[in-house]
């Protein structure tokens, strides 16, 4: 890898300290939702919140003597595990169950029914509420994969933000968990930011453990937070192979979504200022080719996100004009994401009468423009993405490289 491709990397240690940073920030909200989560299990049947237990309906005044005839059903069944299971709920709330352990019935109805989700559910808020996260996790797990229990997964992802628990999940990063993917949509609900999973992310890459679904949410959810550099770094992991500073600058691979590829603004075929597909031409390859309509354009008309983390490059390229009807033209345009703040346009391009030209600009970015810049097609002019525009144009080989 060269110093230029290693400057698109996350440092280790570095976003560690963020994580940890963001961790400790979060951490406060969390007790607290913890506790109160606790408190909604053991009110399950009074507040009817989670977990919905089936012996719910016939909690009442006369559980002690429901209590009864469950102990009867087990000494004369020793093997009723819906009779241990009832008494497991029913203990709960020690008033409502004297004379019986909970703990002692707990045990007893997953010896014989562990699979049972109201078994389950019981465990993972024993283990939450004692503070035993890698128990927790482990039966939260098996409620998401077994029984696809979108609270336990919504617990989970609360779970992210604790430390131990998350190194317990870790280490369930397997191929074929069916875990992760539920966890990590439940965490925005959750209220614990993605970038707290990346650690969980960055280990099922390999295994082929995430689906591109989850990916295109994954890096969408990041950059709408800002999160750039984390983002990118998932871009590049999840491809597999390190990327140019202007990723496809050939136009030779169909776009990819949600990540740092080049983004068309979807619009009607009826009302389209532009038309825009890849082409493949002799001598070139690949190429951006945009027919203009005449309608008025959506702009940015063509856009990709970089990740920049020095201060001065050159943006280079080419294009050809065919037919082209404009006034002041088309530019290429560079900003800050932050702000948009305008730093470099290309001259104005115009028609070539069917020749390639070549373009460069030289860019320096403020110090105060952050990592963030989008490169971004419009009209030279604001009027012109208006009034409309005629003719071809087409685009290739672009490279964005440092200068000293």
């Amino acid at each position: 890898m060269t110093p230029e491709d290693s400057r698109l990397y996350p440092r280790p240690l570095a976003f560690g300290v963020r994580l940890l940073i963001l961790l400790g920030l979060t951490a406060g909200a969390l007790v607290l939702g913890w506790l109160a989560w606790v408190y909604n299990l053991e009110r399950a049947c009074t507040l009817k919140q989670w977990p919905a237990l089936a012996s719910c309906t016939s909690r009442a005044s006369d559980a002690p003597a429901q209590i009864q005839r469950l102990r009867e059903r087990a000494w004369r069944n020793p093997g009723d595990s819906e009779a241990w299971i009832q008494m497991a709920v029913l203990s709960r709330e020690p008033a409502k169950a004297p004379g019986v352990n909970p703990d002692t019935a707990l045990d007893t109805a997953t010896q014989l029914a562990s699979q049972d989700y109201r078994v389950q559910r019981m465990q993972a808020a024993r283990a939450i509420q004692r503070k035993q996260w890698p128990q927790a996790v482990d039966w939260l797990l098996r409620l998401v994969q077994d029984s696809s229990d979108g609270p336990a997964a919504l617990t989970l992802a609360a779970l992210v933000a604790e430390p131990q628990a998350l190194v317990a999940m870790q280490a369930q990063v397997k191929p074929g968990a069916r875990w992760l993917e539920p966890m990590i949509d439940a965490m925005p609900q959750a209220g614990v930011p993605v970038i707290a999973a990346m650690p969980l992310v960055v280990l099922a890459l390999p295994q082929q453990g995430l689906s591109p679904e989850l990916i295109h949410r994954l890096l969408h959810q990041l950059k709408a937070g800002g999160q750039w550099l984390e983002a990118h770094a998932l871009w590049t992991a999840w491809l597999g192979h390190p990327v140019d500073l202007v990723f496809n600058g050939n136009f030779d691979t169909g776009f990819l979504a949600d990540g740092f590829d080049w983004e068309l603004i979807p619009t009607s075929p009826s009302t389209t200022g532009a038309v825009i597909r890849q082409m493949a031409i002799s001598g070139h390859g690949g190429v951006l080719q945009l027919d203009f309509t005449g309608r008025p354009l959506v702009v940015p008309i063509v856009r990709q996100h970089l990740l920049l983390l020095q201060n001065r490059y050159v943006f280079s390229g080419q294009f050809m004009g065919s037919q082209l009807r404009v006034n002041d033209g088309l530019a290429w345009v560079l900003q800050c994401v932050s702000g948009k703040r305008e730093i470099a346009r290309t001259p104005a391009l115009k028609d070539t009468a069917g020749k390639w030209q070549a373009f460069r600009v030289e860019v320096d970015l403020p110090s105060d423009c952050g990592q963030a810049v989008a490169l971004q097609l419009q009209t030279f002019s604001p009027y012109e993405s208006v009034t409309g525009l005629h003719g071809q144009l087409m685009f290739d080989d672009f490279k964005l490289e440092g200068r000293p």
